[in-house]
């Protein structure tokens, strides 16, 4: 069970399951591409790689006898492991990149200094 690259399309995507796991629920992958407003590969990209961790379920939708055939929907869920990791993850300190460093006063684009005026 590999850790899932952290990325912005996972974090959104693990804070839609949060929500789904604190009401006790699933949800299918175009629910989820709708909330998240993500592009189909994208999500599903993300939906396998928390399955290859370990921090979802997936199960099939099951057709009653006699319903009408379309396609059967993929409904997805956190595990227990997959919950406690997703907030670690939604609810972390904002990743913040470190500042850029910035040229001392006085000098131009090439690192030359000014002349003085």
């Amino acid at each position: 069970m590999a850790r899932p690259r952290i990325s912005s399309a996972l974090l959104d995507v693990l804070g839609l399951l949060l929500q789904a796991w604190d009401q006790q629920t699933e949800v299918h992958g175009w629910q989820i591409m709708r909330s998240v407003r993500r592009s189909g590969p994208t999500v599903y990209a993300v939906l396998d790689q928390l399955e290859d961790a370990g921090w979802i379920t997936g199960t099939w939708q099951q057709h009653p006898a006699g319903a009408p055939a379309r396609p059967r929907r993929r409904y997805y869920r956190l595990t227990a492991t997959g919950a406690e990791a997703a907030r670690r993850e939604v609810l972390a300190p904002a990743r913040v990149p470190p500042p850029r460093p910035r040229p001392a006063p006085g000098f131009g684009r090439h690192g030359h200094p000014r002349p003085a005026g």
